[in-house]
């Protein structure tokens, strides 16, 4: 009895393709971030990412006028996905001018630290998956909570 319960809910749990992308990032992580206890996340899509012709998915946590929001783009090949998110793209789509963006290593097949005076953002590349982590509103420096911005994008990351 207890083998077949367990199978079915092996069988039934969510798996990185179906997962929501709330699920990617535990609101304790999302309530960090943003300084307080956050509710459950707000869940969109999926829907054609027209920029880069992905799918995109988003869920977004809000504190006051903090905003925490996790982006997944889906691709159909990791080529595609590495392919449509170069530093020069990403630039593009932030607005260069506002966003300094440079590359990280050690985050999926490629990451890149995006950031302004009110906001930043890790890219990351795993996969056919480009996951995006973006932070503002804080009222601090990104630099002050790139390591934890960092880390959650790592855990992130590390489930799709």
């Amino acid at each position: 009895m207890l083998v077949i319960l367990g199978l079915s809910l092996v069988l039934s749990a969510p798996d990185a393709a179906t997962a929501g992308p709330c699920d990617l990032l535990d609101r304790a992580t999302a309530g960090q971030l943003l300084g307080q206890a956050v509710a459950a996340g707000t869940p969109s899509g999926p829907e054609p990412d027209e920029d880069s012709g992905g799918t995109r998915r988003n869920c977004v946590y809000q504190a006051g006028k903090s905003l925490l929001v996790l982006t997944q783009v889906t691709f159909a090949s990791a080529a595609a996905a590495r392919e449509a998110t170069t530093r020069e793209l990403v630039g593009e789509r932030l607005g260069e001018e506002d966003f300094t963006v440079k590359e990280e290593s050690g985050l999926g097949d490629k990451a890149y630290w995006a950031y302004s005076e009110i906001a930043a953002q890790y890219i990351v590349v795993k996969g056919p998956n480009v996951l995006g982590l973006a932070l503002g509103g804080t009222g601090q420096a990104p630099s002050s909570y790139q390591a934890s911005l960092r880390a959650a994008a790592a855990k992130a990351a590390a489930r799709l």
